[in-house]
Parts: structure tokens; C-alpha cells; sequence
């Protein structure tokens, strides 16, 4: 099943529509997707009611958009090459933006299955017909919502916003955020929302379907929107860094994390502005600053230490794989900072020790042409990291095997520490805050 094929197979997809009640203290939110000829789909998600009094048509949209984003999700199975829209309008600018997300959002998913065609090839965005006015949001807003996945990243974002009116958002169970917030020795706000892929899109992945990464920050970003919305909330603080920016394919524009760069941080605001006057604002704490930074304010928050998780394949049942690129990166970007019996304390093992990490090593360090297709920092954050821990005395098979090249690299981590990157939307009060933390 290739990408040419079956788009000549599945010439459409549609995105039906999308209903909501209010149910024992939820709106319980369903999404209604279809690729003609093969499956039905439905997304459903739960926001928590707060009892406050909102705009149907305000809500409506909202929940709309959250659907165009979901929709990427099975549209991706056939990538049919016409995307019908069922049950809303959208702009001839708006459209551009839905296809700009797509084909950047997708980029690894399509440099994986070997998919090579440019925006305007991938997609057509067909809509009813419609006039899309702009809506005017009255309310007053407050605090702060802080989507928290149990990494270091939203432990720094908790941290630094100290005392403020802080909810932390939530997305499912996690026995990880559980263990960060018990952690946090403070009694956050809590936003849980639930959500339920189709079971039939697991169907449709075993069957040999098209499957890859697609841009999950993104349903993030409308689904926080929505909540801060229902909650009354003004500022929803992402924990993104500057680093999120660099490509993970050398020389394109493919990027892992393009749902969490500033580029797509700058575009959504403009795109909820295209339709929606309000005070919310959705941006990134940490934007200014380098996962080594984020690093170096992390391990001053020892409290965290045993209960935080980075990794992707253990953060749910609250482990470390101690296997994959990400904790590889997460120990290597720690040791500037902390001490190996600290790290070991950590994870468990001394993973620059493992021969089996070798691979990773050298694509993180960028030795290696391409960085792993995960969230994790600079190849030149790396580099330095190691520089630092070897220049601490650290003795590891992996760094002492390529000593000589990494010390010849140019860049320091004390250097590094003092930089300060003026892309960003963080509010000029919070600029202030964030800067004192970093003193």
C-alpha cells in the first residue's frame, strides 16, 4: 500500500462534522471523519465543565478547528488528495494555513514512507460554501494554563511562574504527571480533559495503511484553547524552547518538532485572530531559552529528580526505557549539571556507558547526518554537554571514544548559558521573571 496507489484509490476524505453535550460535568465532544470506500472515524473528547457561561458560536468554531487539526490523524492512512470539509468555512487564507500545517507538520511522516511532492501536490481543501465571520470574545480572562507531560520542560514553566493563578493541563491518565505534581509540594489546579483515537485506525495501521509522526502539538494547541476557554484562563504557557526550531533532516524543512516552533506558535495566534478577537493568548515560557538552559534551571529543582520522565516509551507506566534517543539525550543534556552518581541515582545505569546507545550518540551529536526523529535539543547542545562532562573528568565509553572530535568542536556550555534568543510572545511581565530565574 504506497502513497501513489492508494490515492488513487481513496480520491477523498471528509470531515463530517462534530457534535457536543454537556455530560456529567464534561462536554463530551465527538468528531465525525470518513474516507469513503474503507472506514468511518470518530475522535472524542471530554472537556471539563466549568459552569461558565460561553458563546455557542465562539465554542462552535473552537471545537471546528480542533476537528481540522484531529482530522490530520486519519487523513494521513490514504492521504487522499482531495480533503472535504462538511461542516464548515474556511477562508482562502485559512485554507493555506491548514495546507502549510499539513505538509510541514507531516514532513516526517512523509520523509519516512518516501512521500516527495510539494504543498500544493499533497492537498485540496474543499469547503462548503460560506461566509467565515469574525467573532468577537467579551469575557475576562485570568492565570495561567500549563499543559504538563511529566518532562523537565513543564516542571521549569511550574517553577518559574512560582506563585501565580497556575492550572496545569492534562491530556489522559499519566502515572508520570501524577508523580510531578505530588512532587511539586503545592496544590496545582488540575484541567484533565480525555481523549479516544478511533480503535479502527490501529486496524487500519496493522492492514499496512500509511502511518507516521504527524503534528500532535497542534491538537494540543487547539484543544488547550478551547479548555482555557471553558476555565476563564488568559495565558496558556507552553514549555517550548528555542531549540525546537533546528530541522532533524539536514538541509530541509523537516522537523519532528515543528508543532512546538516558533514558527507554528507565530502562525496559530494569527490564525485564531483571523476569526477570533480575544484576550487568550497561547505561548511558549521557555521560547527564549536553550534546552541547556532549561537543563541547568531543571537540576536546581531536585525535587523533580525522581519523579520526572522524558521518556516516550516509559513516561505512561512512569519508567525510563533507558533504550531510546530521547533518555540518551535527556542524561546527556543533565550531565553538564549533575553528577554521574546523581544521573545513575536517575535512570538507573550510566547510559553514555552503553555500546547499544552508540547509534543514537552519534546521530544527537551530529556525527551522524540526521538527528533521531524526537524531541530533543541542538546537535550543538550536544557537542557541548559532552565537552563539558568530559572536561568534569567523566570517563564513559561513548565520549572517551570520540573525545578527540568532540573537543575540537567550537561552542561552551558556560558561554551558552548566557544566551538569550528575541523570538518569542512571552508577555513583557513574565520576560522579567524568567530572566531573574536565569541569574
Amino acid at each position: 500500500m504506497d502513497f501513489i496507489s492508494l490515492r488513487k484509490q481513496y480520491k477523498e476524505f471528509w470531515y463530517k462534522g462534530f457534535s457536543y453535550e454537556i455530560e456529567e460535568g464534561f462536554y463530551k465532544v465527538t468528531f465525525s471523519f470518513e474516507i469513503p470506500g474503507l472506514s468511518e472515524f470518530e475522535t472524542v473528547w471530554k472537556f471539563p465543565d466549568r459552569g461558565r457561561q460561553v458563546d455557542e458560536a465562539i465554542l462552535s468554531r473552537l471545537l471546528f478547528e480542533l476537528g481540522m487539526a484531529e482530522a490530520i490523524s486519519y487523513w494521513k492512512v490514504t492521504c487522499a488528495p482531495v480533503l472535504r470539509v462538511m461542516c464548515g468555512s474556511l477562508t482562502e487564507w485559512q485554507i493555506q494555513w491548514w495546507r502549510k500545517l499539513f505538509y510541514n507538520g507531516l514532513g516526517e511522516f512523509m520523509y519516512v514512507n518516501g512521500i516527495e511532492v510539494s504543498e500544493e501536490e499533497l492537498l485540496t481543501l474543499v469547503c462548503e460554501p460560506g461566509a467565515c465571520s469574525k467573532l468577537t470574545d467579551s469575557a475576562a480572562y485570568s492565570g495561567y494554563l500549563v499543559p504538563v507531560g511529566g518532562g523537565k520542560d513543564s516542571v521549569v514553566s511550574m517553577e518559574v511562574l512560582g506563585e501565580e493563578d497556575v492550572t496545569i493541563y492534562r491530556i489522559n491518565k499519566d502515572a508520570t504527571v501524577a508523580n510531578v505534581l505530588a512532587a511539586a509540594e503545592r496544590e496545582y489546579k488540575t484541567c484533565f480533559v480525555n481523549r479516544r483515537l478511533d480503535p479502527r485506525i490501529l486496524e487500519m495501521n496493522k492492514r499496512g495503511f500509511l502511518n507516521g509522526h504527524i503534528p500532535f502539538s497542534a491538537v494540543v494547541a487547539f484543544s488547550t484553547f478551547i479548555s482555557a476557554y471553558l476555565q476563564g484562563i488568559r495565558y496558556i504557557a507552553l514549555s517550548n524552547e528555542s531549540s525546537a526550531n533546528e530541522s532533524t533532516v539536514v538541509g530541509s524543512f523537516v522537523n519532528h518538532q515543528y508543532s512546538k516552533s516558533y514558527e507554528f506558535e507565530r502562525d496559530f495566534m494569527e490564525y485564531i485572530g483571523s476569526f477570533l478577537d480575544t484576550e487568550i493568548r497561547y505561548f511558549s515560557l521557555l521560547r527564549p531559552l536553550s534546552e541547556l538552559q532549561i537543563a541547568w534551571l531543571f537540576s536546581k529543582y531536585k525535587k523533580y529528580h525522581k519523579a520526572f520522565r522524558s521518556c516516550n516509551a516509559g513516561s505512561k507506566q512512569g519508567i525510563w526505557c533507558c533504550n531510546c534517543p530521547k533518555c540518551l539525550f535527556v542524561f546527556i543534556i543533565l550531565s553538564s549539571f549533575l553528577s554521574e552518581d546523581a544521573l545513575v541515582e536517575i535512570f538507573g545505569e550510566n547510559l553514555l556507558n552503553e555500546e547499544k546507545n552508540e547509534k543514537y550518540f552519534r546521530e544527537l551529536t551530529g556525527l551522524d547526518e540526521n538527528k533521531p526523529f524526537e524531541c530533543v535539543g541542538t546537535r550543538s547542545e550536544v557537542v557541548m554537554s559532552l565537552k563539558k562532562y568530559l572536561e568534569k573528568g567523566g570517563k564513559a565509553l561513548l565520549p572517551v571514544k570520540y573525545a578527540d572530535w568532540l573537543m575540537a568542536q567550537p561552542g561552551d556550555v558556560d558561554t551558552a548559558l548566557t544566551e538569550w534568543n528575541e523570538l518569542h510572545n512571552v508577555p513583557a511581565e513574565l520576560v522579567a521573571v524568567l530572566k531573574e530565574e536565569l541569574r
